[in-house]
Parts: C-alpha cells; structure tokens; sequence
C-alpha cells in the first residue's frame, strides 16, 4: 500500500499540467511512497503528451484513459484504483507549495484522522507566483471533532476538495463519491465532513490556487443551473441524516441557503438565465418537495424561501428589475 495518491482529472489543461506535476515532485517525499495517478478524461489536447517525458521519468505516475464523462467520473476511477492510505483531489491547472506535504503527510498518517483540511495562497493568472511556491512557514494544527470542524472551518464558498487530505478507507466505507454534476465539490466536502469523526485543521499553507478568466455570472449556464439544483436537491437530503446535531443541521441549512442564494443572483444577474427562469424553477420543483423548501435560520431566509416558494415568477421580476 502506498502512504498517498495524488488523483488529478485530466482535460484541456496542456498550458498548465507541467507546473503541476513538477511542483508534486517537490514535496520531499520518496516515489515509493506515494503514486501519481492521471486520469485522462478523453482531452482533445496534447495535455498528456507535453508531460510524457515525466511520465517516463517516474515510475509512480499512472496515466488511466476513459472517454469526456466530466471530473466527477474521473475522480471516482481515480479513486477506485488508487492505492493510497490517504488520497488527495488536486486540480492539473494549479500548483502545491514546495515541501509542504512532506510536512502534512507524516502528521495526518500519525493522528490517523479521517480528513485533513490546510489552507492556500491564490494569484491570477498572468501573475508572478513563484513567490507563493517557495515559502517558509511554521506549522501547528489542533484535532477536532468533525461536527465542529465543520461549523467553524468549513465555508459554503470555500468548499475545495484540493484543501484536503482524505482517508481512503473512510470515503469508501461511507460510499462517499463524486456525483456527475457540476458543484460536486460542495456536496463532497459537506458530506464527507457530517459522516467523519476526526478532523486534523492546519493553516500550513498546502495549494496554491490559480484563478482563471471568466466571471461566475458570465460563465454560468442552464447546465451548470439546473446541476445547482441537483446540488441542493442531495444537501437538502443529506439534512435529514440521522442523528445530526440541531447545531449541524443550522448550519446546514445556512450553507444550503447560501448556494440557493447564489443561483437567484445568478438568474437575476444573467439575462439568458432570466429567460430560462421557468425551466430552472420548474427543474427545481421536481427535485426539492416544497415542505422542504422553507429555511427558517434568519427572517431574510424565511422571506426570502416563502416569496420564492409561493411568488417565485415575481419574486425574481422584482429582484431583475432593481
């Protein structure tokens, strides 16, 4: 068994896949312990081939090939062959800062908790960002319990698998995966942070996040819409766990409010999405049972749940129109 897999989704990422792997070959830690597993999610780029020649260089570099299914599906395949005590979700346009697993590794494998969360540095791209690459910087870390690690340290906006270390064992005994839809990221996150029991929390610096053209608003779409309402449909689901604390449900329920929230700014926002509204509406009504569809943690939420529920046509002319 190795100690880690790293598993990156491989698509159209030619300009950037180089930075990536080298900066993973710059973690101080020994090839054989640890596995590079490439899934090539059917790229119509050279993305692969401009790193062939790190492929051969090390052996712990996997390439797996299937046909465009989205990096959900890559991520499971990654995931089901990986090897790894621990697997690590990164993206192949973004970077790891020099040495830094070779900190986190030992202490996560030590404490033998079920996720490890860091923290990361971000630039635009176009920018200098060695500088973010190469740091010295001090680590200490507090283990808590994952109900309130995920109170205090989990952010609906900031719900990146690439900030984490998970147990491999955890996620497959809990049947934790990806869904096929576009945010599978906050719904993994989420799910996997209700179901642990130990969370090791670190402010040590791991990813360096690089940030792409393009507004959210812009680059929203009816896909990428009715895949938000899939995303709240399964949170709002995975509310009604068993035995979750009143705290943990609130806060929740905060988080699903503010992915709701989202989508409206988005609609009311985005002309073409305005002019889809019924459809979204309509796609949303069939995946949330109206009972469920009222939140109750603030009076902006309850006005704002209740007008949409019941006025949902009027509620978002009155939002486009100001």
């Amino acid at each position: 068994m190795k100690l880690l897999s790293i598993i990156l989704p491989v698509y159209k990422v030619e300009a950037y896949i180089r930075d990536c792997l080298e900066s993973i070959f710059r973690q101080g830690l020994c090839e054989e312990d640890f596995e590079v597993i490439l899934v090539n999610d059917g790229t119509p780029d050279n993305s692969i081939k401009v790193v062939e020649d790190l492929i051969c260089l090390h052996q712990n570099i996997v390439v797996l090939n299937q046909e465009n299914q989205g990096a959900s599906i890559a991520r499971n395949l990654g995931l089901s062959k990986s090897q790894g005590e621990y697997v690590y979700f990164m993206d192949p346009d973004d970077m790891l800062v020099d040495n830094s697993l070779s900190v986190l590794l030992p202490r996560v494998l030590s404490t033998d908790t079920d996720i490890l969360m860091a923290d990361y540095s971000k630039f635009n791209e176009g920018e200098v960002f060695d500088h973010l690459l190469h740091i010295d910087q001090e680590y200490s870390d507090s283990i808590k319990n994952a109900e309130r690690s995920f109170i205090e340290d989990l952010s609906p906006y900031e719900c990146y698998i690439w900030l984490m270390l998970f147990k491999r064992s955890f996620l497959i005994n809990n049947n934790i995966e990806f869904k096929p839809f576009w945010y599978e990221d906050t719904l993994f996150c989420q799910e996997c942070f209700i179901k642990a029991k130990l969370v090791l929390r670190t402010h040590f610096k791991l990813y360096v996040y690089r940030m792409r053209p393009g507004s959210f608003t812009s680059s929203m779409n009816l896909k990428k819409m009715l895949d938000l309402n899939s995303c709240l449909s399964a949170l709002l689901k995975l509310k009604e766990k068993e035995g979750l604390k009143y705290e943990v449900k609130e806060r929740l329920q905060d988080n699903i409010f503010s992915s709701f929230s989202y989508g409206l700014w988005c609609i009311v926002h985005n002309d073409e999405l305005y002019a889809q509204r019924k459809i979204l509406i309509s796609d949303l009504k069939e995946k949330i049972k109206p009972s469920s569809f009222i939140f109750t943690g603030s009076a902006k939420q309850i006005i704002v749940s209740c007008m949409f529920r019941y006025f949902p046509y009027l509620y978002l002319y009155i939002r486009h129109s100001c």
